[in-house]
């Protein structure tokens, strides 16, 4: 069997339908293909829908366990994978018809790729042909070299056999576990071929990870997020990717162009004085801070000139997040979020 395709599944009953159709429609073989439903302890329909499914199809399997979250629910996928490549999808996402056909057909007999690569887009973008042109073939700290480190982790298929002899798995965060399960994998240096295939459809919602912003759930987001950039900063080290070297470079580069997302949750936790300290006592133990610009322009050299002024100067704590808790995300967010 080529590919297992691991879906973690919890509370999506009104997006599940949409997802697994969709995965049907992905023109692949029979007998080449398992998808394999991890329902991380589910108390709406979901459950449901993934028996009818698994009754009906006989390459769909359900497994059931107490909710853990999703890092939890895709190891336990993987563990159970019979296929040679892993796909990783979300429920609530979807894929264009015949996209993982598409990206495979160009190296279904290579036995030396340990990723594939392909692209995702907005649900509301327009749906466009599928482009399947080969636009890298290579090993994995040339691809860094290339285009930075990857953000997410459905966009691959991941030879499993690589996965397991590096020890890759998911850690158990509720933000930034895909940024670092991916980081990881680049980092490791495999050979990477990737194809223009877009077909990966990535749907925002009201309940998604990213758009929570309780003052509890925000604060586990900043200290899950601060500890995955610190494995990511150790998985370099790991594998002698040390200052001075370009892939150094270009991964300190990639990972401080997405250091705003744990910016924006550390102005959401409405933290007190005491525990602001703690956290930029956190943010330079790692290195978070200083955060270095990625780009030219005015307005990127202000808002990292914003980032780390905040992040040094405690007064500034409390003015910033009433800024942006009470004007940017009630009003700029929601503008920025239908403009995607």
């Amino acid at each position: 069997m080529n590919i297992s395709i691991i879906i973690p599944i919890y509370n999506v009953e009104q997006y599940l339908r949409k997802c697994l159709d969709s995965i049907l429609r992905q023109g692949l073989l029979d007998g080449e293909y398992e998808v394999i439903l991890v329902n991380d302890g589910s108390k709406d329909g979901s459950v449901a829908i993934c028996e009818e499914y698994c009754q009906k199809y006989s390459h769909f399997r359900l497994i059931n366990q107490e909710n853990a979250g999703v890092s939890v629910a895709r190891n336990n996928g993987m563990d159970h994978a019979r296929g040679k490549f892993i796909v990783l999808a979300d429920a609530d996402d979807y894929l264009l018809d015949n996209g993982l056909s598409l990206a495979f057909e160009h190296f279904r007999e290579r036995d030396d790729i340990d990723v594939i690569h392909y692209y995702s887009s907005y649900d509301n973008w327009v749906k466009n042909e599928i482009d399947n042109t080969i636009d890298f073939d290579g090993m994995g700290h040339d691809y860094i070299l290339k285009v930075g480190l990857p953000s997410f982790c459905w966009l691959c298929f991941y030879r499993k056999d690589f996965l397991d002899k590096h020890q890759i798995r998911f850690k158990p965060y509720i933000v930034g576990e895909d940024q670092l399960f991916s980081s990881n994998v680049y980092i490791a240096n495999p050979r990477i071929v990737s194809t223009k295939a877009r077909f990966y459809r990535y749907v925002i919602h009201d309940n998604s990870a990213t758009t929570q912003r309780s003052v509890e759930h925000t604060r586990r987001c900043v200290n899950d997020y601060l500890d995955s950039y610190h494995d990511i900063m150790n998985c370099m080290e790991k594998y002698g990717i040390h200052k001075g070297s370009e892939v150094y470079d270009a991964c300190i580069r990639s990972v401080n162009s997405k250091k705003m997302f744990g910016f924006s949750r550390i102005l959401s936790a409405e933290y007190n004085r005491t525990q602001y300290k703690n956290v930029q006592r956190k943010c330079q133990n790692i290195s978070f801070y200083p955060v270095l610009p990625t780009a030219e322009g005015a307005k990127h050299k202000l808002t990292v000139g914003v980032m780390n002024s905040v992040m040094r100067y405690g007064w500034l704590y409390k003015p910033a997040s009433w800024v942006f808790n009470h004007i940017v995300v009630p009003h700029i967010l929601p503008k920025i979020r239908k403009s995607l």
